[in-house]
């Protein structure tokens, strides 16, 4: 069915994606109104550097280090880059459900397993450390296909103990659980600023009390020397605003989604042959990913889509092409099942209304499908 109170379609991918909030594009369009380079000395350059001081703070007081430890980039891929590449001569144990912007990043890495709801194995990581003896290891906060919450806090206990460094890519957390670096024992944490409803192309690289400080793109003062090339205060502004406004409402906005996500998966276990992945396991209260046993992802985004919906079916990916997860792979998850599954992420525009619309469209889906 079409979205019934407007032509716009109803947006369920915030994983991929979180639409702009307000006030990041005011404070964006407040920014590119001047020639606003944050490493000149004069006053629009002071005016730039102010900009990009705020938003450092914004985010270094929720982190819990010192603002100096925060290095704004291009976003969570090149953070992730960043780290790894720092660490491309030693051993790199991540774990197997990673996001290809960790796991391409250090190829010859050494995985870790997670069980069937999709956590890691810290028993198995225990010995995979004892063994390998590595450098670094890198788990991220939340899956961004299963929205399963990682035991961060014990794997970094964990991992500190046995002598190597915690990288945790955290795109998918800011704003839905605890950041507290140092009550959580992460030493690098990496971030994106469209998934909280910032401008694309924008993020930060923040550091712990490790005392390393890595380095990928080189040529000029800017971030301390960490991070060459202008600063984009623009697009660092426009994070800042919209962190700013997310944590504000984080406790009553998580509930908010936590109640349209049972609303979804209360109607979606009605329907035969469904299967929710991770559902055991602490979620994002967010997202919902599913399989419809005797379909395909393919079919199941089409149709969803010719009925108004923007849905996923895990991971975007810049191919365009459907495949199947190696998330559900390294859950054990069969291909069959891993070949029907799409995945509902949800935000702060997510009303109960499109939840309504999104369960009628879905069980008149499976409906056919069932024929």
């Amino acid at each position: 069915m079409k979205n019934k109170t407007s032509k716009m379609p109803i947006f369920l991918d915030y994983n991929a994606t979180v639409p702009m909030r307000i006030v990041a594009k005011k404070s964006i369009l407040e920014a590119i109104e001047s020639p606003l380079n944050a490493s000149s000395v004069h006053s629009l350059g002071r005016e730039g550097r102010k900009k990009l001081e705020h938003a450092r703070e914004t985010l270094a007081q929720h982190l819990g280090i010192p603002a100096s430890q925060i290095i704004f980039n291009s976003g969570a891929t090149e953070g992730n880059n960043t780290v790894l590449q720092h660490f491309s001569n030693d051993k790199v144990i991540t774990s197997a459900i990673e996001h290809p912007a960790v796991l391409e990043a250090v190829k010859n890495a050494i995985q870790a397993p997670v069980n069937t709801e999709g956590q890691i194995d810290l028993s198995a990581l225990e010995e995979l450390l004892i063994k390998e003896k590595p450098a670094l290891v890198s788990i991220m906060a939340i899956n961004n296909e299963t929205g399963v919450i990682q035991p961060i806090k014990e794997a970094s206990a964990l991992i500190h103990r046995h002598g190597a460094l915690f990288h945790c890519d955290a795109a998918q957390a800011l704003g839905k659980i605890n950041l507290n670096m140092q009550e959580l024992g992460i030493d690098f944490l990496t971030l994106s600023a469209h998934k909280v409803g910032g401008p694309q192309g924008t993020g930060a690289l923040a550091i712990g009390f490790c005392g390393i400080t890595p380095t990928l793109l080189h040529g000029g003062g800017q971030e301390k020397s960490a991070r060459g090339g202008t600063e984009n205060v623009a697009g660092i502004s426009g994070f800042g605003a919209a962190l700013t406004e997310t944590l504000a409402s984080m406790d009553q906005e998580q509930e908010r989604l936590k109640n349209l996500k049972d609303k979804l998966e209360t109607e979606l276990v009605k329907i035969e042959g469904i299967t929710i992945h991770g559902q055991s396991a602490p979620r994002a209260n967010n997202t919902t990913l599913f399989s419809l046993k005797g379909t395909s992802s393919d079919t199941l985004l089409i149709s969803l889509d010719l009925d108004g919906f923007c849905v996923s079916n895990g991971s975007a990916c810049s191919s365009g092409k459907v495949k199947i997860s190696h998330v559900l792979k390294a859950m054990g998850v069969d291909n069959t099942l891993a070949s029907a599954t799409i995945r509902i992420s949800t935000g702060w525009k997510t009303t109960l209304d499109d939840i309504e619309n999104f369960i009628e469209a879905f069980k008149k889906i499976a409906a056919r499908v069932a024929q």
